[in-house]
């Protein structure tokens, strides 16, 4: 498991507290609980309150508006579901700016706004996904991790960040890749490592090996999302997805896409995924269903 710097991590059992001594993570100081830090002892990664890997799996819903207008509107739906952590979709926003420096600019402007409207209690992820990847711009590497750096460094001080996770999607050179997951850590927020197979599902095996490489990477939570053609693709990605969290690394993300792997998204706890994504309002992946019946399913569904 990687740690932020900071991070105490308990090796000598001499050392550790015992059970009585631990209280619940939102009750216990230190460094295991900062934002953006993991809990080593827990093996959770925790921002703004807000643990992944324990219990119930978080909804994440995504905010797709083109402009900001849009985009503090669907922030607004947001905050009406049960979902604790908003995705911002910045290749979604003002695609009306074909150059990649005023797309920044107005990135950036936005982000004020935008963390007013979602308040202090729900944590903000930021994503882009280059045409490459799906998305809807074809930021190269250098405009990609100048954007990223620039929501991940924009913490003024004695303020908290903005950006609580960023998300880079691990097929990025590995120098891309390195510089995000580098600075992030330097900043103190947590990141989301991304595999995206739009045409079709691995193996289990390889499933397994890209969530483990991204831990391995420094991703805090690992992520992969993919295409199911048949029922037994969903059930390898559900497979390889419980085979990763036995071994108790940490908390990762495992998303079968589409109206075929939908019950995965619902069904995340029983498998080992700490979260899962729903709209509130428009979506911005295939086979999204809605916060608030995501959130009842994962209820009566609950191990």
């Amino acid at each position: 498991m990687t740690e932020h710097p900071g991070t105490a991590a308990q090796d000598d059992p001499a050392d550790r507290p015992g059970p009585a001594d631990q209280p619940e993570a939102a009750d216990r100081p230190g460094p295991a609980v900062q934002e953006g830090m993991v809990d080593v002892r827990r093996r959770t990664a925790t921002v703004r309150g807000v643990e992944f890997g324990r219990g119930r799996p978080e909804i994440i819903v995504p905010l797709v508006g083109d402009d900001l207008d849009a985009l503090l509107t669907q922030a607004e739906a947001a905050t009406a579901t049960p979902a604790r952590v908003v995705e911002w979709r910045l290749d979604r926003f003002r695609p009306d700016l074909e150059d990649a420096e005023h797309h920044r600019e107005a990135v950036l402007a936005a982000l004020g706004p935008l963390r007013a409207a979602l308040g202090a209690d729900r944590a903000l992820l930021v994503t882009f996904r280059t045409t490459a990847e799906g998305g809807q711009r074809p930021y190269g590497p250098r405009a990609l991790v100048s954007l990223l750096e620039a929501l991940i460094t924009g913490r003024r001080a004695g303020t908290q960040s903005a950006v609580d996770l960023v998300d880079i999607e691990t097929s990025h050179d590995p120098a891309v890749v390195a510089s995000v997951i580098d600075s992030a850590r330097r900043h103190g927020i947590a990141v989301i490592g991304s595999f995206h197979d739009m045409e079709g599902t691995p193996d289990e095996e390889t499933i397994a090996g890209i969530l483990r490489e991204q831990r391995r990477l420094g991703a805090d939570i690992p992520k992969v999302s993919v295409t199911p053609r048949t029922s037994r693709d969903v059930l390898t990605l559900l497979s390889a997805s419980l085979a990763v969290a036995e071994e108790q690394t940490g908390p990762h993300i495992a998303i079968s896409m589409g109206t075929l792997g939908a019950s995965s998204r619902v069904a995340a706890e029983a498998f080992g995924s700490c979260a899962t994504f729903a709209t509130a309002g428009e979506g911005s992946a295939p086979g999204q269903l809605g916060a608030d019946d995501v959130a009842r399913m994962i209820e009566l569904l609950r191990p």
